[in-house]
């Protein structure tokens, strides 16, 4: 705040005219007297802050007036005793995420992005307004998995997490499209200290797992040195109630019914590696490695209309490289290399067909990245920003049937290492180039415009696209952000997706097929978002998707079983209003309510013989409730509930679940924290699926459990955080 009164002091002397010499001391007693007055009003408003039990943080040097209504409602909200957690930055809405979990009890950087306004997790996915969202780590593209960067994420200590922005329609120059949270962690230069932290947990879901993990980071003057290893172990049980109600054209009908008990047991390690250069400042090269190293085996026994066993054993390893230089000058350049191996087994005896199936699947994926980008200060408050980035895959992946008795499939042995005609090799390629300008009219209105240009090209596709994108940020007066966003974008099908092979579930009732001829979907968002002094936050959004791909189960009516492929629909429009605020009562009792109400209209004109065009109005809230119990105990309430919902012509009933979490933190600083935990409290997050659309009858009603944890976290060195990239592995893995 002292800062601030200063640069006002400074305008102040702008306005003022020189005269004679007593005048121009008169007028400087008078500016002295000014800067002194404004600054002592700001330590005593310090002061009062600190007389309420709030912290607050100076701002620093790249925080600018623009940079948000943090700075004009500060006096009004550090009245009231809170920290602001969000600010504006560009394009982005950049949220005080140690803030924000502080007193939740979360100790990773996946359960702490789920803190955010409007993030939720479906269907083991992140989603940002009910949409996809995509990670970044430090703005930095990835080559992984949406799974394998959730993994990483949970190895990643919310000690290293500094902020975290929201972009609703990222710019061409973040190297990916659509919305994105970029997680930013902290950098600890410039001396010498080694850090650390050590995690144990245990997770009971019917059976008991296990994570233990440990960080350290180095530092000196030039050198950053980062390590990260985690280990997962144990088993997992869940239980599906199926029913399928089956009719052929010959009018002949069959009715099943089973119960399916599912055990897995896994065994994951994670390792990274990171080294960082400080030439000199804003001038660095660094190097990361990324593995990831998966075992697992699983069984699946049906009973009831039909016995079956099925038995999967599956293994993957990743190893992911990557080298990035920055200068000061704004010039950026990078390259990455991800390989990535996934053989499996699945061996099937069923008594639904007399059959017994033993298959084979391998992928295996090579996949490089390179870019090169720059960016000006044009002056005038003008930024210009262009770059090229490449990308291509080799995808050589197989399917063989090693042993098929099947009365389905009378013929021997084959190996049916075929997709794209015969080709067995996938290759992919994309090349874009793009270039972006921002601009700031004053303190009240900031714009960032980019076009990108992307060329796409497979075995069977071969298109050019244009993205445009374009962010306006609006503050009208001091507490009032008004954010305007447009993004277009594509997404693209997992290499497996596309392939055609065939694995089997439901006791080989189901049949999981792949589809060669799907393409990427086109995607339009549109969103217009109010924040009311940095804390309450509401949004107006419109997401359509054209050709956009989803997994929905057939049942044949010339073959008694039911096919699961993905296909591409005509389109899915989603439009809602989404709405977040805080209500605290106290000191001691902390709430967030996020609600979201929206409608949906899914159209597949082309779905076998059964077109659909479904809409449906939803909705969905959240409260996260906090409970202070002295300085050293948190007890975490959060609840969650959705209306029923639909995807194509799946119906999906309401679901909800409560969470509760005790920590306790009996040292000074945070460095011991225990935690006690219970998910699902009453059993009714469970995601069922039921399709009775135009005579078909599949009813899959899954029954996962509820999740009893323990968790100690022990950090030494006054641990902080290295900034690492995660690798995207969206489109890998079965």
């Amino acid at each position: 705040m002292i800062i601030k009164n200063f640069c006002s002091c400074h305008d102040l002397a702008v306005l003022l005219h020189p005269e004679t010499e007593r005048t121009k001391i008169m007028k400087k007693w008078v500016i002295i007297d000014a800067c002194l007055a404004m600054s002592l009003a700001s330590y005593a408003q310090n002061n009062n802050v600190s007389s309420t039990g709030a912290a607050t943080n100076s701002p620093s040097k790249a925080d600018s007036l623009r940079m948000d209504s943090i700075i004009h409602s500060l006096p009004d909200v550090m009245v009231k005793g809170h920290r602001p957690i969000v600010k504006v930055k560009g394009a982005a809405l950049t949220y005080d995420l140690p803030q924000l979990i502080k007193n939740h009890p979360v100790d990773n950087a996946y359960e702490a992005i789920k803190q955010l306004p409007g993030v939720n997790e479906q269907d083991d996915a992140l989603t940002l307004n009910a949409q996809p969202v995509t990670v970044m780590i430090d703005g930095k593209a990835t080559t992984m998995t949406s799974e394998q960067l959730y993994s990483l994420l949970k190895s990643i200590p919310t000690s290293r997490i500094a902020n975290a922005e929201i972009l609703y329609s990222a710019p061409a120059r973040y190297q990916v499209k659509g919305q994105v949270i970029n997680l930013q962690l902290k950098h600890n230069t410039g001396i010498t200290a080694l850090q650390g932290e050590l995690f144990g947990g245990y997770t009971h879901q019917n059976r008991n797992s296990y994570t233990e993990r440990a960080s350290l980071l180095y530092t000196n003057k030039k050198w950053e040195f980062d390590m990260l290893y985690s280990f997962g172990h144990g088993k997992r049980s869940y239980q599906y109630d199926n029913e399928f109600a089956h009719t052929l054209a010959d009018g002949t009908s069959y009715a099943y019914s089973t119960h399916s008990n599912n055990i897995k047991r896994h065994l994951n390690h994670n390792i990274r590696l990171g080294i960082n250069y400080n030439i000199a400042k804003d001038h660095q090269l660094s190097f990361a490695y990324t593995s990831q190293l998966n075992n697992s085996r699983g069984t699946s026994q049906d009973e009831g209309s039909f016995n079956s066993l099925l038995r999967i054993h599956a293994k993957s390893q990743l190893h992911n490289f990557r080298l990035d230089y920055s200068t000061p000058f704004g010039l950026s350049a990078g390259a990455e290399y991800t390989y990535y191996n996934s053989p499996d087994e699945q061996w099937l005896n069923s008594s639904l067909y007399d059959e017994e199936l033993d298959i084979a699947s391998k992928q295996r994926i090579n996949k490089w990245h390179a870019y090169l980008k720059q960016e000006h200060d044009l002056g005038k408050d003008w930024g210009l920003n262009y770059g090229i980035n490449y990308t291509t895959s080799r995808d050589k992946s197989s399917q063989e049937n090693n042993d098929n008795i099947s009365s389905r499939n009378n013929n021997a042995s084959t190996n049916i290492d075929n997709a794209y005609d015969g080709n067995p090799t996938q290759t992919e390629d994309q090349v874009s180039f793009y270039i972006g300008a921002s601009k700031s009219f004053g303190q009240k209105l900031t714009m960032e415009a980019s076009l990108m240009e992307e060329y796409y090209h497979t075995n069977i596709w071969h298109e050019w696209n244009i993205f445009p994108t374009l962010s306006i940020t609006y503050l009208p007066k001091a507490g009032h952000i008004l954010k305007l966003n447009l993004d277009c974008d594509r997404d693209y099908p997992s290499y497996w997706s596309v392939k055609n092979f065939t694995t089997y579930n439901a006791g080989g009732y189901g049949k999981i097929v792949g589809n060669p001829t799907l393409k990427p979907s086109r995607d339009l968002d549109l969103s217009l978002t109010y924040i009311l002094h940095s804390r309450y936050v509401a949004s107006l959004f419109l997401q359509n998707s054209t050709d956009p791909f989803r997994q929905l189960p057939y049942q044949s009516d010339t073959k008694k079983e039911a096919e699961y492929k993905f296909t591409n629909f005509d389109h899915v429009t989603i439009a809602g209003l989404m709405l977040t605020a805080p209500i605290n009562i106290g000191n001691w009792w902390q709430n967030r309510l996020t609600f979201i109400e929206a409608y949906q209209n899914d159209k597949n004109s082309h779905f076998y013989d059964l077109p659909f065009n479904r809409s449906k109005w939803f909705s969905q809230a959240t409260w996260n409730g906090t409970f202070l119990f002295g300085k050293h105990v948190i007890l975490n309430l959060d609840a969650f509930i959705r209306t029923d919902a639909i995807q194509g012509i799946i119906d999906s009933p309401a679901a909800g679940y409560l969470n509760a979490a005790l920590t306790w933190k009996p040292l000074k600083g945070d460095k011991l924290q225990m935690k006690a935990y219970c998910n699902d409290i009453f059993e009714t997050a469970d995601n069922n699926l039921h399709d009775t659309y135009k005579g078909q009858h599949v009813i899959n009603d899954m029954h996962f459990g509820r999740i009893i944890g323990l968790s100690l976290t022990y950090r030494f060195g006054g641990y902080k955080a290295k900034q690492h990239e995660e690798v995207d592995t969206s489109r890998f893995g079965k």
